[in-house]
């Protein structure tokens, strides 16, 4: 079953306007994926975006998306395999069933005379909320989100929208952002450490190129040396900003401070050696060795939870082999 989608209907919007878009990188990796693998007559794909909204914030969190066909047909007429569509939804809230359809995304950032009629069949599908149009430009990799208003006379009548005449979409931007979970930045960035490189090597096809061996990912110890390397170079940074603006050679910010005053608060402190030592014995324990024995307390119960987790994990590892085994003898 397919959908023709003749004129551009009244687009459904809420009474409040959508405050802000946050894209998934999975989702950016789908649409990317979607345009490499599209026919040679089609200078762009579509598809659907599911996610979540928080009316604490009036935001969208774009968590999936999967690619719809679709064919141009004649001037003015595109056709959407709207059974391929709901196959889709359905198959993906049984995994997912938080997730709804929250609009539409394009591999291009510009906006054609489809883009009005393929928004009011996802604005549809995503009532009574506004419906969120996702453009991704697949040579920057720069990505823009648009919501619609409707625009002529005779646009908010609601016998209009039924017959689908007097009816015009105006798109208007939205702020969008990359979310990327802090437990997922160290996979982004080994997944995209090589990206420039290799973008320079495909523009450049005729000259000899050298290939590179397979990144091997470091060693726990190796990741826990380079993340102190990143913080020695932040706290040389930060140290090099404070200085400037102690000796007045730049203006201070506000927020900057503020900001540096609760990371260091949070901070545990601990006393330095010579400073912890009891002089004599019977001596009042001094608040420096106070805050010591906390943090040393705090440690040791950290680097307990570590081992119980890892000795929890060995154990039910060689239960399930031991399980999978005995399943065979049986």
């Amino acid at each position: 079953m397919s959908l023709t989608l003749n004129l551009p209907s009244t687009s459904l919007a809420a009474s409040r306007p959508l405050a802000r878009v946050d894209a998934h990188p999975v989702v950016l990796a789908t649409i990317l994926d979607a345009h490499l693998r599209r026919t040679e007559s089609q200078d762009r794909v579509f598809g659907t975006l599911l996610g979540v909204r928080s009316d604490a914030d009036n935001s969208v969190q774009v968590r999936s998306a999967f690619a719809v066909p679709y064919e141009v047909r004649g001037k003015g007429q595109v056709t959407i395999d709207m059974d391929h569509h709901r196959a889709m939804v359905d198959l993906h809230h049984k995994v997912h069933p938080r997730e709804h359809v929250v609009g539409w995304y394009a591999s291009s950032p510009n906006l054609n005379s489809f883009s009005a009629l393929i928004h009011n069949f996802y604005a549809s599908e995503s009532a009574p909320h506004p419906a969120v149009h996702l453009t991704l430009d697949p040579d920057s990799l720069a990505f823009a989100a648009y919501v619609s208003a409707p625009l002529g006379p005779g646009s908010g009548s609601s016998s209009s929208s039924q017959h689908g005449t007097g009816a015009h979409l105006a798109f208007l931007p939205v702020d969008a952002t990359l979310s990327v979970p802090e437990q997922e930045r160290p996979g982004l960035d080994l997944l995209t450490r090589n990206l420039s490189a290799l973008s320079t090597q495909l523009a450049a096809p005729l000259e000899p190129q050298t290939v590179a061996p397979d990144y091997v990912p470091a060693t726990a110890l190796a990741s826990l040396s380079q993340l102190l390397a990143r913080v020695a170079t932040m706290l040389d940074l930060v140290l090099e900003y404070v200085a400037q603006v102690a000796s007045g050679e730049r203006d201070g910010d506000d927020k900057v401070g503020r900001a540096l005053l609760e990371t260091v608060g949070h901070v545990p402190r601990a006393a330095p050696v010579e400073a912890a030592t009891t002089k004599e014995d019977g001596a009042a324990p001094t608040e420096q060795q106070g805050e010591r024995k906390d943090f040393e307390e705090e440690f040791n119960s950290h680097l307990a939870d570590v081992l119980m987790v890892s000795y929890l994990a060995n154990v039910i590892k060689t239960q399930a082999e031991l399980s999978s085994r005995l399943n065979l003898v049986v």
